[in-house]
Parts: C-alpha cells; sequence; structure tokens
C-alpha cells in the first residue's frame, strides 16, 4: 500500500538538489579554525596534491571543506589524516561514486525503501530516509551502490547549502528477518560511511525499532566508531515521542504516519526519478567544468563559508 503512493508538494523549507555552479565553486562548511588548524590543512593538501592534480573528479571531491572533515576525523594528526584520505582518494578511483548514475540504481528505489527528503531537519541537515520494510531486492552490490549514490547526493547537498553533515531517519515500521540486510551488508556500509564520508553524519533516528533490531544492532555496534555512536538515538512509541521528533524535525512537513502533518508519504516515483535526473544531470556538468579547468591549468577557486548554526544547533 505504501509502495508507490502519491507525493503532495512541500510548501517551504524545500530542499532542493543543488544546482551547478557557474564559477565551479565548491566550499567548506564549519567552525572558524585557528591558524595552527589551518596550516594543517594546508599542509595535508600538499600531501596529496600529486593524487589529487592528476585526476579532475578527485579535483572536484576535495574541495576546503573536505580536508577539514579528514584532519578532524583523526584529531588533527596529520600523519592519520593524510593516510585516510588517500585511503579515500584510492577508492574513489577505484569504486567511482560520482559515476552512479540513476539508471543505475533506479530498480532499488522503485518502492521507496530509500530517499532524499523532500525537506531538511531542524539543523538544515539534508535527511535520508530509510524504510526497511520496503526491501526488493537480493543483490548486495546494487543495494550498496544504492546506499552511497545516496550519500554522494545527501554530501554534495551538505556542502552547498553550507552545513555539512547529514541526518537519517530510520523508519522500522513492521521490521522483521524477512526485510533485515545481511550483516555482511550492514558492516560493509559502515565500513565506508566511516572510512570515506568521515565527519558527515549528523544525526541517525532509529524511529520505532523493534527488539528483533536490538539483535542488529548488538552485532554491528562494536564495529561503528565511538562519535558515531553518539549520533545515534532511538526513538520510541510513548508519551516523549512528539517531543523527540518535534526537537529534530519539521513535524509539519513529515509524513502523518510518523506524526507529522503531511498526508500521504513523500515518495512519488516519478516525482523522485526527475529530481535524481537532476542531479545527474548536475554532476556531470560540474565533472565537464572541472575537466575544462584540469586542461586549461586553471585552479579551481574554492570559496569559505561559514556554518552560521554552529553554536545553536537542535538537539542531536
Amino acid at each position: 500500500m505504501d509502495s508507490n503512493p502519491k507525493e503532495e508538494p512541500m510548501p517551504h523549507k524545500s530542499m532542493d538538489l543543488p544546482s551547478v555552479s557557474s564559477s565551479g565553486e565548491s566550499f567548506h562548511v564549519g567552525v572558524p579554525l585557528t591558524e595552527k588548524e589551518q596550516e594543517l590543512v594546508e599542509q595535508l593538501k600538499e600531501e596529496v596534491r600529486p593524487v589529487v592534480q592528476a585526476d579532475h573528479a578527485l579535483q572536484l571531491f576535495c574541495n576546503d571543506h573536505t580536508y577539514v572533515r579528514y584532519m578532524r576525523a583523526r584529531s588533527w594528526d596529520l600523519k592519520k589524516a593524510t593516510k585516510m584520505l588517500l585511503a579515500t582518494l584510492e577508492w574513489r578511483k577505484d569504486y567511482k561514486p560520482h559515476l552512479i548514475r540513476w539508471e543505475e540504481v533506479k530498480p532499488e528505489s522503485v518502492t521507496g525503501k530509500q530517499m532524499i527528503y523532500p525537506v531538511p531537519d531542524k539543523s538544515g541537515r539534508p535527511i535520508v530516509l530509510m524504510r526497511p520494510r520496503l526491501e526488493n531486492s537480493k543483490q548486495t552490490e546494487r543495494q550498496i551502490k544504492f546506499l552511497i549514490y545516496h550519500l554522494e547526493i545527501a554530501s554534495r547537498m551538505a556542502d552547498r547549502t553550507g552545513v555539512g553533515k547529514m541526518c537519517w531517519l530510520l523508519d522500522f515500521t513492521s521490521y522483521s528477518l524477512s526485510n533485515a540486510p545481511p550483516l555482511k551488508v550492514s558492516i560493509t556500509c559502515n565500513n565506508i560511511l566511516q572510512n570515506h564520508y568521515p565527519e558527515r553524519l549528523g544525526l541517525a533516528v532509529c524511529w520505532h525499532a523493534p527488539t528483533l533490531f536490538s539483535m542488529t544492532w548488538k552485532a554491528v555496534r562494536p564495529f561503528i566508531d565511538p562519535n558515531t555512536q553518539k549520533k545515534i538515538h532511538f526513538i520510541n512509541e510513548g508519551p516523549k515521542e512528539p517531543e523527540e521528533m518535534n526537537a529534530r524535525f519539521h513535524m509539519e512537513d513529515m509524513e502523518e504516519c510518523m506524526g507529522g502533518g503531511k498526508k500521504g508519504f513523500a515518495f512519488e516515483l516519478g516525482t523522485y526519478e526527475r529530481r535524481m535526473l537532476e542531479y545527474d544531470a548536475d554532476v556531470e556538468a560540474e565533472l565537464s567544468h572541472m575537466a575544462k579547468l584540469a586542461s586549461s591549468n586553471v585552479k579551481p577557486d574554492y570559496k569559505l563559508i561559514p556554518l552560521a548554526t554552529a553554536a545553536a544547533q537542535p538537539p542531536a
């Protein structure tokens, strides 16, 4: 019944996919850096420069915010951050997440089991909504590619809008063994998130997680970084649920089934497909722009923008 519902237009705060900047700019998002931190960022750039300069897709990936994220992920240890970033650059050259396109992963999306929600959370972070009950595939490699496709979109949106991080909202309604992902897939996805998308997760909300999920959580938890564990919150049915949801989400725009004011469901395949095709076209244009800059030896113009809400974030 909820596999192909009609999508109603979202009134305000809608989170459009980022468009291409005519100047090819990327952005750094975050609190102001100290002089020492800025020096370390510049040193990290120099450490990986030969690898980055040889690939225009890596030049697009390595905006100033990228270097800051990797430094923060390794507590400003230059040697560790360099090792981590070089591993990601090799992974991106091999896996090519920037080249994943909607048509490749569309079969995974037809039920609406995973989507970029039309509005952000109260911290301005793009929401990746996941519904395990709508699992429709046994092709694990394509499932992983589908997740990475959405991580790429959410990351790009987070940089472009100035918040830098994303929110995961996991709807565990009707969660069961039949729709639970294999443990191997869960661990693989967690490794990709921690190793290649550091400092991207701002919040993960597990909504109405059943007792059954606790078994999966206990198995996966040892593999999750302690700092990441602190960002994972469980919201259960009960008197505190409305307050906990309202503290994190614009409830007037959230679906009625989750206590919000939007009737029906946010996912409609045709509408979502158009959004994703627009995203694909934007990425193609950016890659083409970077290739032209690289061929003309023009250095990309990276701007630094502050995080306006750094001092006053809603509760995690």
